[in-house]
């Protein structure tokens, strides 16, 4: 048996695992251990160490040529559970507005999802639709799943620009579905802006973890773990098919069948907006946002939409 030589040498544990790993890949049997002068060693059978030298060289090129881009972090952002908390009164205010009466024109005909209406240029119903829920069941699922996971959403992007990106990922799966234009059904819920929450916090955690651990499991167990909640959970909202009647939203009783398309097409787009955000680019992107101006759009965009969804048809 030939007598392992020592091929590199660092005080940093992380860096000798790190080589030792890549020539391992290569065929090139290597070990780390504690150097006696201090610090660590990569050792290599005697005839393999001019093999696993040229190996370390290209190593080092390549790292040379392609720097490690740098970690996304973040500093969990404060008071993120003020966003869940206008979360939580925008959908209560709805139901609470129609029965006070307060609402000129019936909801469940003027602001749900519907397909073929919106592509006759209804486009406000991507937005009400969201807002506007079946029953007090489907209410309160979307109440507690959506404050939750947008209360991680704002730890991670700050309550302005967090809620921003999940309406905006929300509607365009609103939009998204209405191009596809299934016949026969009605749809509305904020299930889709939950399953667009659910996948931008797994893309973040998707994307920066792996830029931290090259370990395949860690950097794709959030996905594969946001794909199994949106199996577990996605079958939660009512969608009746067109010509029945409007329910009472006070009514515990089920409403038709589960959209799932709307929770796979709010789910994809929460991953895209989350993949971008993550980004280096896209974080960029969104600092430059003014805060003022990120808090100030979904408001506007929901009271512009819920206006035209009232004006005399």
């Amino acid at each position: 048996m030939h007598q392992p030589v020592p091929v590199f040498r660092a005080a940093d544990l992380r860096a000798c695992e790190d080589r030792a790993f890549m020539l391992i890949a290569v065929g090139i049997e290597s070990t780390v251990e504690v150097h006696p002068e201090g610090g660590f060693v990569v050792l290599v059978e005697q005839p393999m160490l001019a093999h696993a030298q040229h190996h370390l060289w290209q190593y080092e090129q390549e790292r040379t040529r392609r720097p490690r881009q740098a970690e996304v972090r973040f500093t969990p952002q404060p008071r993120a559970w003020l966003g869940s908390l206008f979360y939580v009164l925008v959908l209560v205010a709805v139901p609470v507005a129609l029965g006070q009466d307060w609402l000129r024109r019936d909801p469940y005909e003027s602001a749900t999802l519907n397909p073929a209406l919106m592509r006759a240029g209804e486009w406000w119903r991507a937005v009400t639709a969201l807002t506007l829920h079946w029953d007090i069941g489907h209410l309160a699922g979307n109440l507690g799943g959506g404050a939750l996971l947008g209360y991680s959403a704002a730890q991670i992007w700050g309550n302005a620009r967090a809620w921003l990106l999940v309406l905006a990922a929300a509607t365009l799966a609103n939009f998204i579905e209405a191009l596809i234009g299934l016949p026969g059904y009605v749809s509305a819920g904020a299930s889709t802006a939950v399953f667009a929450m659910l996948g931008l916090v797994a893309a973040f955690a998707w994307r920066t973890r792996g830029q931290r651990f090259g370990n395949p499991l860690a950097r794709w167990g959030p996905l594969v773990a946001g794909v199994a909640m949106l199996g577990f959970f996605g079958a939660g909202s009512n969608v009746p098919v067109a010509g029945m009647p409007a329910p009472d939203p006070f009514l515990l009783e089920d409403a038709g069948s589960t959209n799932v398309l709307s929770h796979l097409l709010g789910f994809g787009c929460g991953v895209v907006a989350g993949a971008v955000a993550a980004s280096a680019r896209g974080a960029r992107a969104i600092r430059s946002l003014p805060t003022w101006l990120a808090a100030a759009i979904p408001p506007v965009v929901l009271a512009i939409a819920w206006g035209l969804a009232q004006q005399p048809s």
